[in-house]
């Protein structure tokens, strides 16, 4: 957070002052990297991003804020239901701290509403760094839901992925 908001400072001081270009055209990318990586040091990524987003609206007038947001689920690569339900939570939280666009996936079937309570709150713990186990409680979602998936294709059921998704059982 520190590091991101001292570049962004920098950069704004730099191109108003001595460019004198007009704040309203400077887009800033806090830039959000992979989360739930198994590296403590990541957790904090999207959390960063958002604190980062929120100072910059507070204190660079003017400055616009992007992000590329399927960076933070690279490590879900595989379970499109998750990586789709972290592409909802993370803008949602972002665009209420200042983030005006983001990179994403415009064809996404999950929104932030369509996400039943006790995924969201496991997946809004690692976006929000809330605890220290909230890696390895959205890992064990993210298993215990492709496991679902995988018994509906062995039974030959034609649930789709959300029917899938909505019976899985998930204990944190």
């Amino acid at each position: 957070f520190e590091r991101r908001i001292e570049i962004a400072s920098r950069a704004y001081r730099l191109l108003t002052e001595q460019v004198g270009m007009n704040p309203l055209d400077i887009i800033f990318d806090p830039n959000v990297l992979a989360v739930a990586t198994g590296m403590p040091e990541h957790d904090s990524y999207a959390a960063d991003f958002i604190r980062a987003a929120g100072w910059i609206k507070e204190h660079l007038p003017g400055a616009h804020i992007s992000g590329g947001v399927s960076n933070l689920s690279f490590s879900f690569r595989g379970n499109n239901y998750i990586r789709e339900a972290m592409h909802a939570v993370f803008p949602y939280h972002a665009i209420q701290n200042g983030m005006d666009f983001g990179i994403v996936n415009p064809s996404s079937r999950v929104s932030y509403e369509d996400i039943p309570k006790e995924q969201l709150d496991v997946i809004e713990d690692v976006i929000l760094n809330r605890s220290s186990s909230a890696s390895e409680h959205l890992i064990r979602l993210a298993d215990s839901m492709m496991e679902a998936q995988k018994t509906s294709a062995q039974e030959g059921t034609a649930a789709t992925s959300n029917e899938a998704v909505h019976r899985t059982d998930i204990s944190v």
